[in-house]
């Protein structure tokens, strides 16, 4: 069951339906705000007819996680076969952000002239990575954060979460339902915690170098980064009165991270 994006639900279906497809999108917005599982049920809303995944093998997608030109072939043998199973193709390529400048170059080779049947989704998370020949080519749909109440019914009627602990859960995730998830196993608060404390303990040359590995980290780890900054920031408000300078910093070096393609190491030394 998908978490939020109503409204882009019921948008996806009456186009289907209508056969007003396009033959590509760009689906872009925070990391873990379910992007990546809209875009995995539309393409199972086109072959099953439901949006409600149910764990079996989908015959009619291609999901690339790759950054190279050697997924561009894949992709080209994949497409420019007919459907069996449904009226479209899907190739779902996650971190489109990441991909080379080679391979965003092929990609926009085959959205110049794709097979009637194709769709092609793009999923990234910084569009200034994105080549503008592919942006002004592709549709560019944003996913927005989800309401609380929305996460927390999800987690208790998806994953039978008390309701108090889906309310908190809910409350930590920042309109994130991802984040809801690996916070029911612990997992962001384990890694990503440790890493912010860590930065807060060291200085000089120690933190110079730990800034290092975390920006070398996210070439392998996307999604780290954010982490360590949802970490940063829920540690500094447990006294927002004595951190209120340093949330101001970490949060104005997030929005330029976020919004224009600076250098990361140089914003998160800044704080």
């Amino acid at each position: 069951m998908l978490c939020g994006h109503k409204d882009l639900k019921e948008s996806f279906s009456a186009l289907s339906k209508k056969g007003n497809l396009s033959h590509g999108y760009i689906f872009f917005g925070e990391p873990q705000v379910g992007k990546f599982s809209f875009a995995l049920s539309l393409a199972n809303f086109l072959e099953t007819g439901s949006f409600e995944l149910d764990g079996k093998m989908l015959s009619e997608v291609l999901i690339i996680k790759e950054s190279g030109i050697d997924c561009v072939r894949e992709i080209k043998n994949f497409l420019w076969q007919k459907p069996q199973n449904s009226a479209k193709r899907t190739v779902i390529i996650d971190n489109a952000d990441l991909l080379t400048a080679e391979a965003q170059s092929a990609i926009l080779k085959i959205t110049e002239e794709p097979p009637e049947h194709a769709l092609i989704i793009l999923i990234a998370g910084n569009l200034n990575n994105i080549l503008p020949p592919i942006l002004s080519r592709l549709q560019k749909i944003y996913f927005p954060r989800i309401g609380k109440s929305e996460i927390a019914e999800y987690l208790i009627k998806n994953l039978s979460v008390k309701q108090d602990k889906a309310e908190e859960l809910a409350l930590l995730a920042y309109g994130r339902p991802g984040r809801a998830i690996d916070l029911i196993n612990n997992k962001s608060l384990s890694g990503s915690e440790e890493m912010a404390q860590k930065f807060l303990r060291s200085a000089g040359f120690n933190k110079s170098q730990f800034i290092k590995q975390l920006v070398e980290d996210r070439k392998e780890q996307p999604e780290i980064l954010d982490r360590f900054f949802e970490s940063l920031i829920v540690i500094l408000r447990k006294d927002p009165v004595k951190n209120h300078q340093m949330i101001r910093s970490v949060l104005s070096r997030l929005f330029l991270i976020k919004s224009y393609n600076v250098n990361k190491r140089l914003q998160i030394e800044a704080i």
